[in-house]
Formats: structure tokens, sequence, C-alpha cells
């Protein structure tokens, strides 16, 4: 059996809809829309029902070279009665109630943006009846037809969702627009993906939302205090009450992309996302500010006015100055914060240390190489025979670290066991850390073994010191160094060295270094 809408005041309208200033993620936001909002709208039916395993959107862009592209979009929430279809397809229809779907123009004019036929198929829960009707854009807009017709079938009562498909498409997706696409969507339905209850698929993957990490500061007297907290200001503007509420914070790590206020309205974000975060100056200065790279929020405002493609918030009219005036006064500790903090760099010696015994393995220089952690007594005794090899004792100093250099993680040092040529050699390679004004490097005989030392704070290195493939290089570059100067000293004749050869040998050992780093690419 077959109905009609009556779709006045003209079909030609729904051609135009093309030229709507859409994104392809905020286009298909609206089909998300209308599925989250029929799940909140009946979330106790349908999680009554003994086999509801929560809401899921599957968004498909087929490719087909035969057809052409396809874009369907399905859901299992409780589905559309016919009333509800008939307002679905209608002009000029919107739903009762202020919500996600609130101009009632959405799914029309994502549909005829996207494609120019498009389809709608609903079976409301417990209805045992599915309507689907298919729209021609082109066809509509040269005959001016101002009925649709609407097909009925039967179907099980357990049967419940919509599935929208559209075609002979006006925009396809392809390359990079695929990952901004995914992208966006998964910031905009961050609060559903958070819930555990909604699902949302492209093309069959799950989107996940992933809350960056906040900022939490060590205080003198060894607590934590976490830079995040919960907001919620009121305020009156032209005799109506405007609300804002949610959560401002820092950064762990600064970012221009991912710093800024997000903007939500009924749990979907309308400004913000993955990037075009909202960011007045007033509040977040420059781009180059420290202010603007670390504070970030999520900002609820329920009941505010939007555009109609729900891609911005209607602040006209002096509204903005005082959202601005508010916010700025809430989070102004924060902005302090994000001025004065500096989150030191961090760097592990020990990996630096494996990468270098693997690079001079793989070079062919060293052989049959064991690396192991130097135990406390071992690196007492590895200073008291620095300091007795050294012209001048110098006691540890005491410095006040600089808060903006590296933090320099792991073991002040490690046991090197290897051979070189046949011999047999044991490195106690050590990271001083703590004095600029000693030596950059020491390299001192202990019985069988040697002992070197780099100074890595020595003060010529401060302007490298927060690069971690510097302090990489270096510990390979004092390393050949060390094994250049004692080989060296192995090959000379009465314990005289050539001037050259610690030199000489130095060129072949960073030569093969160099050599095995180019073969690898």
């Amino acid at each position: 059996m077959a109905k009609k809408i009556n779709i006045r005041p003209t079909t030609s309208v729904y051609a135009t809809y093309k030229n709507i200033r859409y994104d392809p993620w905020t286009a298909i936001a609206e089909f998300v829309d209308n599925s989250t909002q029929s799940y909140y709208d009946n979330i106790e039916k349908l999680e009554s029902t003994k086999y509801w395993d929560g809401l899921t959107v599957d968004i498909e862009y087929r490719r087909d070279r035969v057809n052409g592209d396809h874009l369907i979009i399905r859901d299992n929430a409780c589905g559309m009665d016919f009333r509800d279809f008939q307002r679905a397809i209608m002009l000029d229809s919107p739903p009762k109630k202020k919500s996600r779907s609130e101009f009632g123009m959405g799914l029309k004019t994502a549909a005829c943006w996207f494609g120019k036929c498009w389809s709608v198929e609903s079976a409301a829960l417990g209805s045992g009846i599915k309507y689907k009707t298919t729209v021609d854009v082109e066809s509509l807009s040269k005959y001016k037809n101002e009925e649709i017709t609407v097909e009925e079938t039967l179907c099980s009562t357990k049967e419940h969702g919509t599935t929208i498909t559209i075609w002979n498409l006006n925009r396809t997706l392809s390359g990079t627009q695929i990952g901004k696409t995914k992208d966006q969507l998964r910031g905009m339905y961050r609060t559903d993906l958070r819930s555990g209850k909604i699902k949302i698929l492209y093309n069959g993957v799950c989107l996940y939302y992933e809350m960056p990490k906040i900022l939490t500061e060590t205080l003198p007297d060894g607590s934590e205090k976490v830079w995040k907290k919960e907001v919620d200001i009121s305020f009156d503007f032209n005799g109506e009450e405007k609300r804002v509420y949610g959560f401002i914070g820092l950064l762990d790590e600064g970012s221009t992309s991912g710093a800024g206020f997000t903007l939500i309205r009924y749990g979907r974000v309308i400004v913000g996302g993955y990037e075009n975060a909202y960011r007045p100056e007033e509040i977040f200065e420059k781009s180059n500010s420290y202010v603007y790279q670390r504070l970030f929020g999520e900002l609820n405002l329920d009941g505010w006015k939007v555009t109609q493609t729900k891609d911005a918030f209607d602040l006209y009219g002096g509204l903005e100055d005082l959202l601005i005036e508010k916010l700025k006064a809430e989070c102004e500790d924060y902005r302090k914060k994000a001025k004065e903090y500096r989150k030191r760099p961090k760097i592990s010696i020990d990996t630096g240390i494996d990468a270098l015994v693997n690079t001079f393995s793989s070079a062919g220089i060293i052989d049959n190489a064991v690396v192991t952690s130097i135990s406390k007594s071992d690196e007492d005794a590895n200073n008291e025979t620095i300091q007795s090899g050294n012209d001048q004792r110098n006691e540890e100093p005491n410095i006040i670290p600089d808060p903006t250099d590296i933090e320099i993680e792991g073991s002040n040092g490690k046991r090197i066991v290897f051979s070189c040529n046949g011999e047999r050699y044991v490195f106690n390679f050590i990271l001083k850390k703590n004095d600029p004004n000693s030596r950059w490097l020491n390299i001192v005989t202990s019985g069988d073994e040697y002992i070197v030392e780099w100074n890595i704070r020595h003060m010529f290195f401060k302007p490298y010191i927060n690069d971690e493939h510097f302090l990489t290089i270096m510990e390979q570059f004092t390393f050949a160094l060390a094994l250049s100067e004692i080989e060296a000293m192995r090959l000379s004749v009465d314990g005289k060295i050539e001037p050259s050869s610690i030199r000489m040998k130095m060129n072949d050992t960073l030569k093969a270094v160099i050599e095995e780093g180019n073969n690898e690419q």
C-alpha cells in the first residue's frame, strides 16, 4: 500500500540545497544528529528491549565505478512512524522541542547537498510497518511535483531504525578528506562516544575520542595539582538567562591545534572538534602565546542559538563580548599558569646507550656487546677513580637546575662490555648531569676497565641540550672519541702516540657509522 506526502511550498527549493555552505562532516553530522536524538528521545523504550545493545550509527561510503559512489547512513535508533517520517521529508517542519534536530531541515539539506538522488527507509520500534521514499532532486525541480510517494510494507515489530542512501553524488570523499571527516566526527560526538552507549562507525571501523592529557603539576610540598576545574556561569542577556557550564584546563603538552574551547550544544560539538576551537584573542592572546597553546576546555551552551548548518553560534548583538568577559574572569589563574609554566622535555639516557651499541655493532666497529646497569657501589668507585685521575679535585657543586632544561631520565651510566679488533673492552660509560663547570670529557683507566665520563651539562652544550637528537649524536661521538684514543694507545710504540693517529682512527669510526646509516635508509 502507498501513501502520499504533500511537500509544498515548492519542490524547486530542494535543488538549491546543494549550494549550502557545508563541509562533508557537517553534512554527515545532520544524519548523526537525527540518529542520536531519536535514541535520546526514546532511550527508556529502547533500553527496555531484551536485544538492545546500544545505539550504532554506521556511515558507509561505497565506491562503485559502474553505478557511481554511494553514501549510506544506517542506525538502530527508535525509527520513525508515519508522522515523523512525513516531517523528515517535508520542508519547514521543525520538531516541537529544541534538540540536536532543531530546524527540521537537516536531513533534506544535507542529502541534497551530497547527491541528486536519495532515499529514506525507516521502521519505528513496535510498529511492524516500514516506510520508504525516494527523492530525485532534479526531477522534482523540473516537473514541480508537490507529492512524493511513500512505500509502506509490513515488517517485524522488533525491527527499528533508519537507513538513508544517497547516490548520483554532487561531492565525493577521497584522500585526506576521509581522515579529516572521521577526525571531525569523533570530535563532534565525543560526549556520545565517551558514554559507551553509542557507537559511530565509518566503513565498519569504530570512531573513538581520546581525551587529551591534562597538566598535573608537582607542588613544592610534594602534592599534585591537576589543572582542570568545573565551571558553571549564568548571566542575563536581553532579559534571557544564558548558562555556560563544563570545564577548563591546561594541556600537559602545548598544542596549537589541540588547545582552545570546544563549544557544545545538547551534547554535540558546534565549534571545535579536532581543530578550529574557540579562541578569542582577549583570552588566548596571539597564536604564538603559551595561553593559546595550552588553555583548553569543553563548554556547554545548551539552548543558545546556532546557524542553520550548526557549525557556529549566533553571538551577535553584544552577546559574544559578554561571553568573553565572563570566561576571561573564570580562567584568569589558568591563563597566568599557562604563561609561566614550562614543561621540561625528557630524554632517557638508557635509550641513548642502547641506540649507541646498536649503531656501532651494525657498523661492525664493535662485537659481542653486552650492556648492564652500573650499581651504586660501582658508581661511587668510579667517581673516586675519576677524582684521583684529575689534576684538580672539585667538590660536587650545588647547582640549581634550570627549569627549562631537559629532564634526563634513567641511570647515570651503563657498563658496556664489547670486542674491538680482537680486543675485549669494558667501558663504564657515565653521563655527568649536574656540573656545568667540570671537564666535558674524562677518560680514566681502572684496572682492565675504562671509565668514560661525558659531562652533558658543560656550558658549551647548553644551547643544544634540549634537542634529544643532539644527545644521541654526542653519545655516539663521545664513545667514538674514547675508543679511538684507547685504540691509538694500544697500538702505539713505546707508549708514544702519533698526533694524527687518534684523528685518523676517529675518522674511520665515524665513516663506518655514517655508511651503515646510509645503507639502512
